[in-house]
């Protein structure tokens, strides 16, 4: 899950105040060490989780830093994002470790610090995300379908011989053809971005086609991505978008017959209406 509008801003807020106060926590104890007593072991195990716990808390800043905007995001790209993991989720069990066997007050903000990091972490559902990247903010896109068309539609990304996506208010316009599929140079972004769908007459007016849980009328189903594996050194990744267009019935029979998509390599076909 990657946050946006006020809850981004209220979350970059919260976690600036914090850093900058473990970041004023680290050097006071790191250069005003306690007068009149020798630091001892668990004095220092003090120190090194809370100087973690910094690290962490810092490190879950900067990922939701990048959530600014599309073009942040995919700038930092998905390795960004697993080098950031590793920042966030070592630091964080250090600190709990260090800062739990350590000694003196300071050491409950380290424990709280890190306690707090990891559960904030979690609730982003990010433990497993991360990994994938796919905590990454991207542009969202507005498919725009004939109307009345019920059936696969496709689109077929990273296609050298083809247009590009046009852009309209940062967001990417697929307009697909009566066929259902549309192929287009432009490579498919990574991460999360809330997409939507709509009807197109010849007219130029827009129906909006809601996409719901099972049971509640929707007309969008079995949304899927298709990544097919570059040859050794090509660098282009041909990608392609599935939707099927159609009520939760109409779906269903689709899904039971085995409907074809909109294109099949092997078979040359499309689906119809």
């Amino acid at each position: 899950m990657v946050l946006s509008g006020r809850w981004l801003v209220f979350a970059l807020i919260v976690l600036a105040l914090w850093f900058a106060f473990l970041c004023r926590t680290c050097w006071r104890i790191l250069t005003q060490p306690a007068p009149g007593r020798k630091l001892k072991v668990r004095d220092h195990l003090t120190r090194v989780g809370i100087v973690s716990s910094t690290m962490a808390v810092g490190s879950l800043l900067v990922l939701h830093l990048s959530w600014i905007s599309a073009e942040v995001s995919q700038h930092f790209g998905v390795l960004a994002i697993k080098v950031l993991a590793q920042f966030l989720f070592w630091p964080t069990v250090a600190g709990f470790i260090f800062t739990a066997l350590g000694s003196g007050r300071m050491r409950f903000w380290g424990v709280g610090t890190a306690l707090i990091t990891g559960l904030w972490w979690f609730s982003l559902s990010t433990v497993a995300a991360i990994s994938m990247g796919a905590p990454l903010a991207r542009h969202p896109t507005k498919f725009l379908v004939p109307k009345g068309y019920v059936g696969w539609i496709e689109v077929k990304y990273g296609e050298p011989n083809s247009p590009a996506l046009q852009m309209n208010e940062r967001t990417f316009i697929c307009q697909i053809p009566d066929g259902g599929l549309l192929s287009t140079s432009s490579p498919l972004e990574e991460g999360w971005a809330k997409d939507e769908y709509f009807y197109y007459s010849k007219d130029g007016s827009l129906h909006a086609l809601n996409e719901t849980g099972w049971g509640a009328g929707g007309m969008i189903w079995g949304a899927t991505d298709e990544w097919q594996q570059p040859q050794s050194g090509s660098k282009l990744k041909q990608i392609a978008a599935y939707v099927y267009i159609g009520t939760e019935e109409q779906n269903h029979r689709a899904v039971s017959i085995n409907e074809i998509r909109p294109f099949d390599e092997s078979k040359n076909d499309k689906v119809g209406h």
